[in-house]
Order: structure tokens, then sequence, then C-alpha cells
């Protein structure tokens, strides 16, 4: 396998205008084909195999493996030691990827390293019960501001959440509240784009637990964050 280059891909989709069609089903594995039958909603179904069969793809292009024949495994959780971590490509010298979707938006970033990737669709409303479950620092300083800058601020700190326990492999179950993550402002990635297809830049980014945090520019009503292993 080839390795992906140490400056992560990041590749954006809209599942409003793909379709995985049925080359892109049949590549699917016996547990994604499993997991897609049991959505109890058309969209939901629909959204969940664009994803995989894109992952599959973007991978393929990175391995020279075709779709069908790529095999997952899991790593061993850093927290409990299950083997329920960061999801994985098996064999030597694979890529490391991270995959998102939230709303019509699918994220996928590939590297050498671990990676992490977080997207979420910004919604109306309040977030104030997250403060409960953050770093106390963070906690204290999305108390002290208004709204809408506090639900704003929290969905910050929810994706890069997300992308650095997605990079340690340790998964939102553990530890979201071991560290800092808006006491920091991470620039945002340069040369980032929304467009499908698009790579991530090579903005400066911000050490967090181990890895290193990029707030990315995501499509228009979403915010992501990416996270690399240092």
């Amino acid at each position: 396998m080839m390795a992906a280059a140490m400056t992560p891909e990041v590749q954006w989709f809209d599942v409003r205008v793909i379709s995985p069609g049925s080359s892109g089903l049949l590549d699917l594995g016996l547990q994604e084909r499993a997991r897609a039958a049991a959505f109890a909603f058309a969209g939901d179904r629909h959204r969940y195999q664009v994803a995989h069969a894109l992952l599959r793809r973007v991978l393929a292009g990175h391995t020279g493996i075709p779709p069908a024949r790529l095999r997952f495994t899991r790593q061993p959780c850093p927290r409990c030691g299950a083997a329920r971590g960061r999801p994985a490509l098996a064999g030597d010298g694979a890529p490391h990827f991270s995959m998102a979707r939230s709303g019509d938006a699918i994220a996928i970033a590939v590297a050498s390293v671990p990676v992490g990737i977080d997207i979420e669709r910004i919604r109306p409303g309040c977030t104030c019960d997250l403060a409960g479950v953050m770093h106390g620092d963070d906690a204290s300083r999305v108390a002290r501001l208004p709204e809408p800058r506090r639900h704003a601020a929290i969905l910050r700190w929810w994706v890069r959440a997300e992308a650095v326990l997605k990079c340690t492999g340790a998964g939102i179950a553990h530890g979201m509240a071991d560290f800092p993550l808006l006491t920091v402002t991470p620039p945002t990635e340069a040369g980032a784009s929304a467009a499908a297809g698009a790579s991530a830049g090579g903005g400066t980014a911000v050490p967090a637990a181990g890895c290193r945090l990029t707030q990315l520019t995501a499509p228009p009503g979403y915010a992501a964050a990416l996270a690399l292993r240092s």
C-alpha cells in the first residue's frame, strides 16, 4: 500500500447530489450492508451507503486496491483496551483515515499518521447542557459569553473534541473533559475549500492531547475541525 502524504487530504461531499450506484453498493462489505439494511428511514440508509461507498473509493485511490477488496479493522481503545477504537485499514503501511457525516455533508480525511475529523451541522437553539462535559477551563470560558456567541463556542468545542478523540482513538466515550480546547484558537486551515474533492491546505495548527488541531473551513451551515497526531 502507498502511504498518504504527511499533509492530510480532506475531501467534502454532499449526499444530495451523489448516488452510490449499483457498483458502489456492491463494493460495501457484509457488515456495511447489514448496517445499511437496519436503518428504518430511506434517507438515513442513503446517507450511510453514500458515505461508506465514497470512503472506499477515496481509500482505493490512495492504496491502489479495488474498493470492494479493502479490509477494515479496529485499533484497541487507548483508554480501555477494547477493540472498538479508531477504524483502520488492514495491512502494513496503510494510510490512516477518518470520516465524519452530519446532515447532508460528508468529510473524509486521509494522512500518513493518525487523523481525526469531525463536522457538525449548525442548528439553532441552546447547547448549554454540553458545558457539563467540558474541561473546566472551557466551561468557564463559555459561561462568560452571551448568546449566540456561547452557542457558537460550544459547537467549536464539540467538533474539536470529536476530532481529537477520533485521532487518539479514545472516542467520545472517554476523555472529553480531559483537556481544554477553547483556551487556544486554531487558525482556519489555509486553502481549505468547501468544494467536493478539495484538499486541506497547510495552515498552522495548535497542540491538543498529543494532536495538532486545526479549525477547518467547512461548507456553509457546518462547523468542522481536523486533528493530526503530533
